[in-house]
Order: C-alpha cells, then sequence, then structure tokens
C-alpha cells in the first residue's frame, strides 16, 4: 500500500469547526473588540458566518494574534499551553465537539490514542499519524507537522487524554524537525 500523499502547506487547511471551538467556544469572555478587530485584518472575520475551512497559515497567524491579546505580557511558552486548554474545552461545546468527547470517553485513554489518527484527521485536511505502542499507557506519535507555538500540541494531547479518562497524561516532544514532530504519550492508570 502506498503511504498518503503529503499535502503541499499552500494547500492545507483547517475545517470550521476547529475555528469555531476556539473563537466561538473557547475563547468566551477573552474576544476583545482589538482581538476581534485584528482576526478580521488577519482574515477571519467573526461578525460573518465561518467559511468551512481556512489555510493553516492564517489559522497559526491567528493563533499567534490570540496568544497576544488574549494572555498579554504572558511568555509565548505559558501563553500556548492557555490557549490550548481553552481549545479543547471549546472544541468539546461544538456539535462535532460533544459527539466526538462523548466517544473519547467511552473508548479510554489506550483507544482514544489509538482513534487519533481519524480523530486528528477530521480537523483539516492533511494531518496524517503514525503511533507505536511502547507499552499500554505509552505510544510514540509522529505527525506531518510542526507547530510553531510552544506547549500548544503537548497541552491539547494531555487535554485530550483526560477527555479520555486519563490520569496523569504527559505528551512530550521526542523530535521535531523536517515538517514532522515525534511526541510521546503517556499517562498512568485509574
Amino acid at each position: 500500500m502506498n503511504p498518503p500523499k503529503e499535502v503541499p502547506l499552500e494547500q492545507r487547511y483547517v475545517y470550521a469547526q476547529v475555528v469555531e471551538g476556539l473563537l466561538a467556544h473557547g475563547l468566551s469572555g477573552r474576544v476583545s473588540p482589538r482581538l476581534k478587530a485584528r482576526l478580521r485584518e488577519a482574515g477571519v472575520d467573526l461578525d460573518r458566518p465561518l467559511l468551512p475551512t481556512y489555510p493553516v497559515r492564517l489559522w497559526l497567524r491567528c493563533l499567534h494574534i490570540i496568544v497576544e491579546e488574549a494572555w498579554p505580557g504572558l511568555p509565548p511558552e505559558q501563553a500556548f499551553p492557555r490557549l490550548a486548554a481553552a481549545h479543547v474545552e471549546g472544541y468539546g461545546r461544538t456539535l462535532i465537539g460533544r459527539a466526538v468527547y462523548g466517544v473519547m470517553r467511552l473508548l479510554g485513554p489506550r483507544r482514544l490514542v489509538l482513534r487519533l489518527p481519524q480523530t486528528l484527521r477530521a480537523t483539516d485536511n492533511y494531518t496524517q499519524v503514525e503511533l507505536v505502542e511502547r507499552d499500554a499507557t505509552t505510544f510514540e506519535m509522529r505527525l506531518n507537522s510542526e507547530l510553531p507555538c510552544p506547549g500548544y500540541s503537548e497541552t491539547l494531547f494531555e487535554s485530550l487524554l483526560r477527555v479520555g479518562g486519563a490520569e496523569s497524561p504527559r505528551a512530550t516532544v521526542l523530535t521535531q524537525g523536517g515538517g514532522s514532530t515525534t511526541y510521546l504519550l503517556t499517562w498512568k492508570e485509574r
């Protein structure tokens, strides 16, 4: 079987439910008029219905704008984890997110991780995930992307594992470069 074709950066898009999860739900009470204006200038107009997709480059720019406005004065390595936690919480309030999180709770952490390739693929048009199970509570996970948002992905994965019932979840970057990132995902059984 041939591996899926890599999607070039300029053709990578995130889906509307990702944007909705953060901007409409996760940032509840944090969307100031200034943040709204800066997002509009960047290409996301919160006064109009969301588009079905947004270019990844635009979405990354928006994440940086949100951190600057919602957590001013915090260094990026402290602000991006807060953003990720808000994003996971907000996504869980969307129609799709409620359904996905309901399934995650039933699956438990191990089966949740085994389903991450499909779960993450439902958020954009490009994500590819490779998993290697080291033991029942330890996985290596390689993604075909690098995110220039320190601590964001790690907090995102830890939060998702918590949704699945994991105790003391940890996501650590093992390697990053060349367009991919490998994480070590661990947790304790309850």
